[in-house]
């Protein structure tokens, strides 16, 4: 039997977190971890090393921008979807030019997200 995809996901909304959480396990991916903000992403990634990471633009803190940086910094290689409300365009393309593998509309469409992930795995 493969391994599941491990998943680092990182959003201020708990409500959000648990849904998505939800979905991930029902897609065949499993939670690593969960960040409230962009510095938890950014240690927790160092110490739990995830397959990929779903990670909120809008956060308290540190927003995802940052914390994309962070990431990329550490892992050039790390596999990062951006999770994002509408109008956040010009943010969106920002952080895939900076690395980030593509990015995911909120409210989160459980096919949508599966997709997503696993073409940013291959």
């Amino acid at each position: 039997m493969t391994a599941r995809p491990t998943v680092l996901l990182c959003d201020d909304s708990r409500a959000l977190r648990m849904l998505a959480a939800s979905q991930l396990e029902e897609s065949g991916f499993q939670v690593a971890g969960e960040a409230r903000n962009g510095l938890e992403a950014s240690e927790l990634y160092a110490t739990l090393k995830p397959d990929l990471v779903l990670l909120d633009l809008v956060m308290p803190e540190c927003d995802g921008r940052r914390a994309l940086a962070a990431i990329l910094q550490a892992d050039p290689d790390a596999r990062v979807v951006i999770l994002s409300s509408l109008g956040a365009q010009n943010d969106i393309e920002e952080c895939l030019k900076m690395g980030a593998r593509s990015y995911l509309q909120k409210p989160i469409d459980p096919e949508a997200m599966e997709r997503v992930l696993r073409d940013a795995l291959a």
